[in-house]
């Protein structure tokens, strides 16, 4: 048995000082070799080329290294709230790898659905969602069958539809029409059910005094959101008897909000990007952004630099470091 630092358990039970185990000759070895007048960390902590972690050859040189990092966090789902474009993209992304997802995700919300867009001209923010949708495209060509592929673009089309039709708020925000109150279940589906859409549909309709009042609420402090939706809660349990009545209408008034998406144009400027393997798509991406004598380059040049430092073929990747000698 060893005590750590102090003493050392022999076979004749007697518990004597560790030094005593030590000779003179060997104790003045050790102060001989180890003490040193010079800092112990003068040298990169590396072991050089060509040779072994035990190796004694005090000649041999240390290279250089360089790092190349590509980062990305966890993200998370992103939801418009219209369950039918919502459910699309989360039943594609069923079973897929969390790459996959992170990829798409981060389209919506950096393409097509970004808050901030300090610094972008109108001009760049439509072009940024329809890189978006090429981005997309090259994802459902890539990871998925042509059925599953079909049925996302769709939605992902419609998402970008939702965030050209967004509306700046100041010069730097930007607000779109997606819904703030969400139910999902446990499987991630969205819900449409009776929700504040309904109610204001109802509102509206019906009490247009009160619409007013909902709408001067949610702009009048930062919690605005969150005292609107109580003033609609109470308005709903108020009047309760003038929800059903309207839900036909609704109902149609919704699928026409559906058909009214489809009609809105979207950015062509990356539009027809050879989608068929990765260095084809940044070829081709760049190739269209030079095309363009309205865009910003270098910020568009910036995100196809990204992508290619991206291994394999998704478009952004987790944390990866790259280590290289000189």
């Amino acid at each position: 048995m060893y005590i750590p630092g102090c003493s050392h358990y022999s076979n004749d039970n007697r518990i004597s000082h560790w030094s005593e185990k030590i000779s003179a000759a060997q104790t003045a070895h050790i102060k001989e070799t180890f003490h040193s007048d010079k800092s112990m960390c003068q040298g990169t902590l590396a072991i050089p080329p060509h040779t072994s972690a035990d190796s004694t050859d005090s000649t041999a040189t240390v290279s250089k290294t360089t790092a190349s990092i590509t980062t990305i966090h966890h993200v998370f789902p992103v939801h418009t709230g219209y369950a039918r474009i919502d459910n699309a993209i989360t039943d594609a992304l069923r079973g897929k790898s969390q790459e996959l997802k992170d990829n798409v995700y981060l389209i919506i919300q950096n393409d097509f659905l970004p808050h901030e867009v300090h610094g972008l001209t109108e001009d760049d923010r439509l072009a940024q969602i329809g890189l978006g949708v090429e981005k997309a495209r090259y994802l459902s060509e890539q990871f998925m069958d042509q059925e599953t592929g079909h049925s996302f673009m769709e939605a992902m089309e419609a998402i970008a539809r939702i965030g050209t039709k967004g509306t700046r708020v100041g010069t730097c925000e930007m607000e779109y029409n997606v819904k703030h109150a969400i139910c999902l279940d446990g499987n991630g589906y969205v819900h449409d059910g009776i929700n504040l859409e309904e109610t204001l549909f109802a509102m509206e309709k019906h009490a247009p005094k009160d619409y007013n009042t909902y709408k001067e609420i949610r702009k009048s402090s930062e919690d605005g959101n969150v005292k609107a939706a109580l003033f609609a809660l109470r308005w709903t349990l108020d009047n309760l008897s003038l929800l059903a009545p309207i839900r036909d209408a609704f109902n149609r008034h919704r699928n026409e909000q559906y058909e009214q998406l489809k009609k809105v144009k979207l950015n062509d400027t990356f539009s027809g990007i050879d989608i068929s393997n990765k260095e084809q798509f940044l070829i081709s991406a760049a190739e269209k952004l030079k095309s363009s004598q309205i865009l910003q380059q270098n910020y568009f040049l910036q995100q196809l630099a990204n992508m290619a430092r991206v291994s394999g073929n998704y478009l952004s990747g987790r944390q990866t470091v790259l280590f290289t000698r000189a």
